[in-house]
């Protein structure tokens, strides 16, 4: 048996490659193209597709576990081929981002690629500085005030389709798409009180439980981000942890394999 199982982190699964588009630069996106390939790779090396619940009885070197965060709705192609396959994946939606049909990270990400001539300092602290790591910590509410004040932005972007739908959830669910917990604000855990993080785990277990998903669940940790504290509090509600694809001090935290669009693997 591996070290460590064999698990797939994605976000989007975007018709065709742009390297402009802000989801392939921050590389939470991915081409059909490469979802197909990916799909196709794992069928000739006969590998066997579980969900991340069955990592309770174990797990063998031709199993991998496919995983998508946050409930992107363009997904839902990428679940159906799955599904035309035989396959198996696990989504880790967020609940605000889904019957909200907002996100903090993706209204800036959609303002700045609509918007021309945008400083690059700015563009590059979205993707991986400053402000991306305020955007982890701060409520919709929270954000749209320092849109505003900080921008002069009083109009949300236009996000009607970029998020699933509960029906979506409920559907896939029952056809076999297994669901986890991802936060209900999409807030890193390790920001949050211990009430504050009771309150999301709680919203969101029931939520889940709520669109069906009758197994034992598990729990995606928002940007990948815990602690000592953070996983005993969670392992209330789910004994299966995953991170991101960096190394943990905790080994009970699972790391995934990042799929961006040059992965080869």
């Amino acid at each position: 048996m591996d070290k460590q199982p064999r698990i797939y982190m994605l976000h989007r699964v975007l018709k065709n490659y742009d390297e402009k588009n802000y989801y392939y630069q921050r590389q939470t996106g991915i081409s059909w193209k490469k979802f197909i390939e990916l799909l196709d790779t794992i069928e000739k090396k006969g590998w066997k597709t579980k969900p991340i619940s069955a990592l309770a009885k174990g797990y063998t070197h031709n199993d991998v576990f496919i995983t998508f965060d946050d409930g992107y709705r363009d997904n839902i192609g990428a679940f159906d081929e799955l599904i035309n396959r035989g396959m198996i994946a696990t989504v880790y939606p967020v609940k605000d981002f889904v019957l909200d049909g907002f996100s903090p990270i993706d209204d800036m990400a959609l303002h700045l690629m609509s918007t021309p001539n945008v400083p690059k300092d700015l563009s590059l602290s979205l993707l991986g500085g400053r402000l991306k790591r305020i955007l982890r910590g701060i409520t919709a509410s929270r954000y749209r005030y320092l849109r505003q004040r900080l921008f002069g932005i009083d109009v949300d972007a236009d996000s009607t389709h970029l998020f699933i739908q509960e029906h979506h959830l409920k559907l896939y669910n029952s056809q076999g798409i297994e669901l986890g917990i991802h936060g209900c604000s999409h807030r890193a855990f390790t920001q949050l009180s211990p009430s504050e993080l009771n309150k999301e785990l709680t919203e969101n277990y029931n939520w889940i439980r709520g669109l069906g998903c009758r197994e034992s669940m598990s729990i995606c940790f928002p940007h990948g981000k815990h602690n000592k504290k953070v996983i005993e509090q969670s392992q209330l509600f789910g004994l299966i942890h995953l991170g991101v694809d960096c190394e943990t001090f905790y080994p009970s935290v699972l790391r995934r394999i990042h799929i961006t669009e040059d992965y080869c693997g």
